[in-house]
């Protein structure tokens, strides 16, 4: 089923979260992958696999992941729409929800939006 999303149809999508850390150190940017279950990853790194028996994200999937990787001091996030993975435009609606509910204020910076000004 062909899904829109800032006016733009696609299938298929992963994110990255990048969170404007307040905290002395490094930033903290996490890739949400579907491989085919939804897991957080950094780098190479997985950190968390959110769902092990379904392809589907569920909420909660923020939370789990600020609570795994210990995440401070957070109070704005970028979530990156890249137009290639299994994730989807419910995806990306829960993981606004999840955002709102840790009181994180979002961007969101879609590829298929850059270059067409």
């Amino acid at each position: 089923m062909m899904m829109t999303v800032n006016s733009y149809e696609v299938k298929n999508m992963r994110f990255t979260l990048v969170f404007d850390n307040l905290a002395e150190g490094y930033g903290s940017s996490y890739d949400l992958l579907f491989t085919p279950s939804p897991v957080w990853v950094q780098g190479d790194n997985l950190i968390l696999d959110l769902n092990p028996e379904s392809p589907q994200l569920k909420a909660g999937s923020v939370q789990r992941l600020i609570e795994q990787e210990e995440i401070q001091y957070v109070e704005k996030c970028i979530i990156v729409v890249h137009h290639v993975g299994h994730g989807d435009v419910d995806s990306l609606e829960i993981l606004k929800k999840d955002l709102e509910n840790a009181d994180i204020e979002y961007r969101i910076v879609d590829f298929n939006d850059i270059g067409l000004m």
